[in-house]
């Protein structure tokens, strides 16, 4: 079954490239570190009853997020390129993983309002299978809420972590932004300051 998931899965990069398969071994990092398509939204119900367990509760200074059920159930961990898995925790290979943010465009509301910042978030839960968001599948491995993207972020806005999701969102608050994700191996860029402020944008 995983070798007949390996061969049907294809996701799509950003710049019209061929991405790797989230659930391949290692694709994160031995075939480069693709640049995906990805939507997002504001999670205001987050809190320490996640997917990750109660050590994955949302830290200071870390914005904390929900990744898709297909990238989260076939992640390969958060290796920091040595092997070793400092920075994951709880029962899946896609917690503690980090990933740098872009917002791109305000799909809803479209107010006009200014987007915000690129942030990086920690994977401490997982987005169930709801329509539009969080549905891809093997078969269909983008969503399909009009947003055609291989990964989808549920960004937590509770508490010290919730700065993540307002720098992210910028003045449209609530809502649902389209724009760009990439796999962070090690959360290197969280030394780059609160919410990998300093990480800049995605390129």
């Amino acid at each position: 079954m995983y070798s007949s998931f390996l061969m049907t899965i294809s996701l799509l990069a950003s710049l019209g490239t061929a991405s790797p398969p989230i659930g391949a071994p290692d694709s994160f990092l031995k075939r480069g570190l693709p640049i995906h398509r990805a939507s997002f939204t504001w999670n205001k119900n987050c809190g320490a009853h996640v997917a990750c367990g109660p050590s994955a509760a949302a830290k200071p200074g870390i914005g904390a997020a929900a990744i898709n059920t297909l990238a989260f159930e076939n992640a390969d961990g958060g290796l920091d390129g040595k092997g070793n898995k400092p920075h994951v925790y709880g029962p899946n290979g896609a917690c503690g993983s980090c990933w740098h943010l872009q917002p791109v465009s305000n799909f809803y509301p479209s107010n006009g309002k200014s987007l915000g910042t690129p942030v990086v978030v920690q994977i401490n839960d997982v987005c169930p299978m709801d329509k539009g968001y969080c549905d891809q599948t093997v078969e269909h491995p983008t969503n399909t809420g009009g947003f055609d993207a291989p990964v989808h972020f549920d960004l937590c806005s509770m508490g010290d972590a919730g700065e993540a999701a307002k720098q992210f969102f910028g003045d449209i608050g609530p809502g649902v932004v389209t724009g760009l994700a990439q796999y962070d191996p090690g959360c290197t860029l969280l030394e780059k300051g609160p919410f990998g402020s300093g990480a800049g944008p995605l390129e």
